[in-house]
This record gives structure tokens, C-alpha cells and sequence, in this order.
């Protein structure tokens, strides 16, 4: 805004727009309930992207490069107005498949893990338009300059809520033929409410034939998780277990240690 502008006492009509747009774009728009985020499914989320300063992350995998990433405090959430999923005429979704992998209470306070998956892109045009959707979302990996790096290659983020506050944990860009084998495992592990907790809560890629993983814990308990392809929900809650996710050749798991102890290590274990 000119100098004018700050000190006349009279104001045109453009003024008054750019008013109006600069506090419009201060409007925070919070995370919707968790149960609403499970029965609703897929659907648009706009989340602001930051780098993850010294967040409580451990990582630990066999295949594929993690980039860890988190939203501070869970605040700065802003929702893009609702709109048809973004697809060309050749049938090339540029928006992501979004799966929930696992949900809870503790405290009294709900919390969820998801994962979204974006499809690679085949050419200029579907890398475009995928760009363009992820900039919507708040998704963008920071490892691209140009839309065409995206061509071949998928995406995944993967963010957790606590009482209504989202951040994310982990992205990765996955090449044509990237997956899971045998006893491959890529999981992360971070605080349930906020960074700066102990590591409880695991998240992990496996291959779709592994039907047992084991999540060991620093107090030597540990946690066995089995397929859930049926999604199971027990008192408002999606257990802990492997499944599927939309859009991705790999299959998932989620684990969460008890209180008094902390992320150790996981494996596949059948």
C-alpha cells in the first residue's frame, strides 16, 4: 500500500479491495473433527507447507529416500473452497487418493493418521495440472523446481491431527516400479500431540504381502499388528493394524506405544 494510501482520509474503490483482500487472506479456517475426516472419505484439504525445524522424527527403512516434514503447533491451516476432483480428459486424476490409516482417542481428545497419494503424472500437461492442485493442497515437495519433475513420478504425505491440530510427518516422491518387497519397511515415528513429545506414534510402508508387523518399544513391550482390509472400527475407532491405501502399490501400517515409553524399531514379522 502507497503512502497516500496510509495517510489521505479519502479512499477509491481499489483501496477498499485491497483492504478487503489482505484481510480475507488473515481469515484461519480450523481442521474439521476427526470422525467427519473418517466418514467424509476424500476430500479437498489445504494445508500450509513448512519444513520441519528439528521435529522429533525417527526413521528407519530399507529402500527409497523419506523427506520428514512437519507443521509447527499444528496451526496455519487454510481450506480452499470445495471443488470437483481436477481431471483431464485422459483420465488423469490431479488430485490425491486420501486414505485414513488409523484413528483414536487419548486424553479424551481424537487423533488420526492419513496418507495421501498422488498419481504420476505422464506429460507436461498432467504435470501441470497436478502442480497446480498440489500448491492448492499445501502439498508441494520441495525436492522439484518445475512441474516436469513430477512426470513418473508419484507422491505421498502422510500427516497425523491431535484435537483437531493436522501436521505433517512424512513425503516422499516414489519412481515408476518403486515398492515394497518382502521384508522391505520404511516407517517414521513422531510425538502424538506435537514434536517435542517422546516418538510414540509409527507410521510405516510395507509390502502388500506382509501380514504381520511388530513395533518394539524402548521399555522391550511390543505391539503386533495384522491386515485389516475390512477397516475395522471399534467405539468411533479405526484399530491399529496393515491395510491399504488408495493410489499406492504399497500397503500400511500404524502403531502407537503406550504412555511411559517411545518409538524403538519395527519389522515385518510375517
Amino acid at each position: 500500500m502507497s503512502a497516500d494510501r496510509e495517510t489521505g482520509h479519502e479512499m477509491t474503490n481499489t483501496d477498499i479491495a485491497l483492504l478487503l483482500a489482505d484481510a480475507a487472506d488473515g481469515v484461519e479456517i480450523g481442521i474439521a473433527p476427526t470422525q467427519a475426516v473418517i466418514r467424509g472419505g476424500r476430500r479437498r484439504r489445504a494445508r500450509r507447507w513448512a519444513v520441519a525445524a528439528g521435529a522429533a522424527l525417527a526413521i528407519v527403512g530399507t529402500t527409497g529416500t523419506v523427506a520428514l516434514a512437519g507443521l509447527p503447533g499444528g496451526d496455519g491451516h487454510r481450506v480452499a473452497a470445495t471443488q470437483p476432483p481436477t481431471t483431464l480428459p485422459n483420465s488423469f486424476q490431479a488430485e490425491p487418493h486420501n486414505t485414513t490409516l488409523a484413528s483414536g482417542f487419548e486424553d479424551g481428545k481424537a487423533w488420526n493418521v492419513s496418507v495421501d497419494v498422488w498419481g504420476a503424472p505422464r506429460n507436461a500437461a498432467e504435470a501441470q495440472a497436478q502442480l497446480t492442485v498440489m500448491t492448492e493442497y499445501g502439498e508441494y515437495p520441495g525436492e522439484i523446481s518445475e512441474a516436469s519433475d513430477l512426470i513418473g513420478k508419484s507422491a505421498i504425505f502422510v500427516s497425523k491431527s491431535y484435537d483437531g491440530k493436522a501436521s505433517m510427518m512424512i513425503h516422499q516422491m516414489l519412481s515408476k516400479g518403486d515398492r515394497q518387497r518382502g521384508t522391505d519397511l520404511v516407517s517414521g515415528a513422531s510425538g502424538l500431540k506435537s514434536s517435542s513429545e517422546p516418538a510414540r506414534l509409527v507410521v510405516g510402508r510395507i509390502a502388500k504381502s506382509a501380514q504381520q508387523v511388530t513395533c518394539t518399544w524402548k521399555d522391550g513391550t511390543s505391539t503386533v499388528l495384522h491386515r485389516d482390509p475390512a477397516n475395522t472400527i471399534v467405539n468411533n475407532t479405526l484399530l491399529q493394524g496393515i491395510r491399504p491405501a488408495e493410489g499406492s502399490p504399497d500397503a500400511w501400517f500404524v502403531c502407537l506405544a503406550p504412555k511411559g515409553t517411545s518409538y524403538d524399531k519395527a519389522e515385518v514379522t510375517g
